[in-house]
């Protein structure tokens, strides 16, 4: 962002401006959004447009970054709503919210799925990341005598990319014959599997 709107009215217009750009790409597909169609949608001229983003790209990137934020927000509600302290209950349940959510919004999401590999989507692992992280220590301190707290950051930067990857390449359409329920259960499996294995004891020399 060029710069960071401080009055009401230029936060209005940033919003209108990042909203124009999730319905243009739902309209016209990515690679069909210009910088004068999100201004039209918006209702605002290209040059006060450009006093905000210095491209299409740059909204792009807004618009993930907010979506990314709302999304986590979405999480964290579901999942205090799971009356369930069952850890396979929690992320079978987190998976399929994530599916579902990928098939709203008409289109913008999968629009974006099927265009991860060129789009600006650190951002979005790194909240999704840090937010996974902190649920996984909440979750393992409350169940030490069970559970496994070691090296949780580096369990949660392998389960997160390895399955925003595969949702990814689920919803892109690359697999049409796997169903989501399967990639679901298989997704389910493998990370309570993971989180729930015993760290390695050092030897003793």
């Amino acid at each position: 962002m060029r710069k960071r709107p401080q009055q009401e009215r230029s936060q209005q217009m940033v919003a209108a401006l990042i909203e124009a750009t999730a319905l243009c790409i739902s309209k016209y597909g990515l690679d069909a959004v210009t910088t004068p169609k999100i201004a039209e949608i918006a209702g605002v001229s290209v040059g006060s447009l450009y006093q905000y983003f210095d491209d299409k790209q740059a909204l792009i990137e807004a618009l993930i970054e907010n979506g990314t934020h709302e999304v986590v927000k979405a999480l964290q509600s579901l999942i205090t709503q799971i009356e369930s302290d069952s850890l396979e209950e929690i992320v079978k349940q987190s998976i399929q919210y994530g599916f579902s959510l990928l098939r709203q919004s008409d289109g913008l999401y999968l629009e974006i799925v099927k265009n991860w590999h060129r789009l600006p989507m650190q951002k979005m692992v790194d909240v999704m990341q840090s937010f996974s992280l902190d649920f996984g220590r909440l979750f393992f301190t409350k169940h030490y005598q069970t559970h496994s707290i070691q090296n949780l950051h580096v369990k949660f930067f392998i389960i997160v990319n390895s399955t925003l990857f595969t949702m990814m390449q689920s919803m892109s359409g690359q697999n049409a014959m796997i169903s989501q329920d399967d990639i679901t259960n298989e997704l389910t499996d493998m990370i309570v599997r993971y989180l729930q294995q015993e760290d390695p004891k050092p030897l003793v020399v």
